[in-house]
């Protein structure tokens, strides 16, 4: 359980803010940023600011609780993301493809409607029925990224979508994804970019009562990632580092409205999500 007060979040995102133009900032900015970390430590002092009980789940009861609301959620990662990865997926020659981890078929109906003969699987049965409903025809399966339900070389592509972010372990869930993918196939991958997990972005959502909860996202860093490429035959095709715009939003959107200039210091130019494009070898 974590213990957290709304103010000393705003204080956090001031201070990354003021931590990344320091020196190579301008000087009038800084100052600005620095009179809103007093002002925030200030209002913190003077008013005692309830505390919010944050509880960690595990990715299988959280995304339980979230699958109801997980496409309305507002975060701007999904857009991030979304857009990256279609262009990818908009230039896949028309085959079988399997989406890992589907969730609530985000990707899954974007195949489908593209043509592909879908497949999906998820290890939470809550979100897994939000994909029937979009694909009713999809063979969807409940799994996990490491045990995954398919011979070998069943799929020409296999996406899996902003799901590795909660495996602690990227080896055994790479591995298997590879397997199912025949030779001269292709692996999609996307993930919360590690710098996004470095500054604390965490899988934050709102539950049924009102009341918010997280799931854990692990740091992954390119050297893992390549590192398990390497292994089970993965070429690296391309990887594509999407990194914040005010066209598409910032982290925290009460944030950024509340200190808007504060929060396109802290966030922008900084990679939000990492998508690799591989071949199966």
């Amino acid at each position: 359980m974590r213990h957290l007060v709304a103010g000393e979040l705003l204080a956090g995102m001031v201070g990354l803010a003021i931590h990344r133009h320091y020196l190579s900032g301008r000087d009038e900015a800084v100052r600005a940023r620095i009179a809103d970390l007093r002002m925030i430590l200030g209002d913190l002092a003077a008013s005692g600011a309830p505390t919010l009980e944050v509880p960690e789940l595990d990715a299988l009861d959280g995304y339980a609780r979230w699958a109801s609301i997980y496409d309305n959620s507002a975060s701007p990662m999904f857009e991030y993301e979304q857009a990256a990865v279609r262009s990818l997926l908009d230039i896949l020659p028309t085959g079988r493809v399997l989406d890992a981890a589907c969730g609530t078929g985000r990707h899954l109906a974007y195949l489908h409607m593209l043509g592909h003969e879908v497949a999906g699987f998820d290890q939470c049965p809550e979100m897994l029925t939000v994909a029937k409903a979009k694909v009713p025809g999809a063979d969807l399966r409940i799994a996990k990224l490491d045990q995954i339900p398919w011979p070998d070389c069943s799929f020409d592509t296999v996406v899996c979508a902003l799901a590795l972010t909660h495996e602690p372990d990227l080896a055994g869930p790479i591995r298997e994804l590879a397997r199912v993918v025949r030779p001269g196939g292709r692996v999609v991958i996307s993930d919360i970019h590690p710098v996004g997990i470095i500054i604390d972005y965490q899988a934050l959502f709102e539950l049924s009562n009102g009341a918010l909860g997280f799931v854990r996202n692990y740091r992954h860093l390119h050297s893992e990632y390549l590192d398990s490429f390497g292994t089970i035959g993965l070429q690296v095709r391309r990887c594509l580092e999407p990194v914040a715009c005010l066209g598409i939003g910032l982290l925290g959107s009460q944030a950024s409205e509340l200190f808007s200039e504060a929060a396109a210091m802290a966030y922008l130019g900084l990679p939000m999500v990492l998508v690799w494009d591989l071949d199966r070898l």
